[in-house]
């Protein structure tokens, strides 16, 4: 069985502004599809990028680190600004509120919803959630034992990308002050209690005044999923609307 990575998302509205929605470590466009939609259903466009290597095999997958997803961000942004929209918003969760962070430290956005960001991450943390990626494809494909152990032996290489990641993750809280737009911090609290401390955390360090933060009581990590989903997608169209 052979599988083609998730193509981006682009979805134009008849209002002159743009959100850049991001996706999860290890998750797909398929994270933060439904509240793509949802946005677009308010007017807004949106565009929603798929990090290289995600939603492809393992072996395919590790070929790629963090600065191969941040550069697609990167690219996802002057895609925008080249279709000529000069008010661009970003929101993501997980991974793609750090890479929401980011953009705000270093580009020019209107405002940012940020979705259970996590301030620091162990290597263990980051080389867990490879494991668990690695499995589901494995599953997904239906490969034999031989090539699930051949997929899975490729985490063994990844130590230095994932010093990287932790690197990034530190760097992006380093500069939290240079965030100086409008911002919603938002976290489930079905999560793990370190979401939101570090929600607790970004939030204290922005160098906004106009920022917002937010639990949800019925959302788990990927809060753009299940339980609280409705009640999360109409402060994020009321804060984007605002």
């Amino acid at each position: 069985m052979k599988i083609k990575a998730p193509q981006s998302i682009y979805l134009k509205g008849d209002r002159h502004q743009a959100i850049l929605l991001l996706h999860s470590f290890t998750g797909t466009v398929r994270d933060v599809k439904h509240l793509a939609t949802t946005l677009n259903s308010q007017g807004f466009t949106c565009y929603v990028p798929n990090y290289p290597g995600h939603g492809l095999p393992l072996d395919q997958f590790t070929q790629y680190d963090i600065d191969d997803w941040w550069n697609e961000v990167k690219d996802a942004y002057h895609f925008l600004e080249n279709e000529g929209y000069q008010h661009i918003s970003a929101t993501g969760v997980s991974l793609g509120g750090l890479f929401t962070l980011r953009l705000a430290e270093q580009f020019d956005l209107e405002r940012i919803v940020v979705m259970s960001a996590p301030h620091k991450k162990g290597e263990s943390g980051i080389a867990k959630r490879i494991e668990k990626y690695g499995q589901r494809m494995n599953q997904i494909l239906n490969f034999d034992d031989e090539e699930q152990l051949k997929q899975m032996n490729t985490i063994h290489d990844y130590n230095h990308q994932i010093e990287l990641f932790q690197k990034v993750i530190e760097d992006i809280m380093t500069h939290l002050k240079d965030v100086k737009v409008p911002s919603k911090m938002m976290y489930g609290e079905q999560d793990d209690e370190a979401y939101a401390l570090s929600a607790q955390f970004i939030y204290d360090h922005l160098g906004t005044s106009n920022k917002e933060l937010n639990s949800f009581a019925q959302c788990g990590h990927l809060m753009t999923h299940g339980k609280g989903r409705d009640e999360l997608e109409h402060e994020i169209v009321q804060f984007f609307r605002q």
